[in-house]
């Protein structure tokens, strides 16, 4: 009987087990626009992929918001997070309007911590 729950369990805890190499490398083979951002943006919002209780639990690794229903959107997989950021965020993003993507990201208010752009850039600095 145990056996059997830790092979129901056995799927929450794959799911943490992205890492910093495997999500660079879908933004790159997803061709993501400014992919060293984008997986900052991903380390920032689910805690270095170790959050509990976030977006992460829905494969989202962005913390992409469902206005309507007030949750996060649900994913099949994290990778499938990924598209949905290309979709809903990198779609908007023309760099003849804007300084640079960090620019971007602010001026669309893609976040609501004040300091979110800073944060990024001090993530963004680290070797990952």
């Amino acid at each position: 009987m145990k056996t059997i729950m830790l092979l129901f369990l056995l799927p929450s805890i794959v799911f943490y087990t992205q890492t910093t190499n495997e999500v660079y490398t879908e933004l790159l083979k997803q061709n993501v626009k400014h992919p060293d951002i984008v997986l900052a943006q991903s380390i920032l919002e689910t805690g270095s992929y170790k959050c509990k209780g976030c977006s992460l639990d829905k494969n989202n690794l962005f913390g992409l918001w469902n206005s309507k229903k007030k949750e996060y959107f649900y994913y099949t997989t994290w990778k499938e997070s990924i598209g949905g950021y290309l979709r809903s965020i990198q779609s908007k993003y023309d760099k003849n309007k804007y300084k640079d993507y960090y620019d971007f990201l602010f001026k669309i208010g893609y976040a609501s911590d004040p300091n979110y752009i800073k944060k990024l850039k001090k993530i963004n600095r680290k070797k990952f």
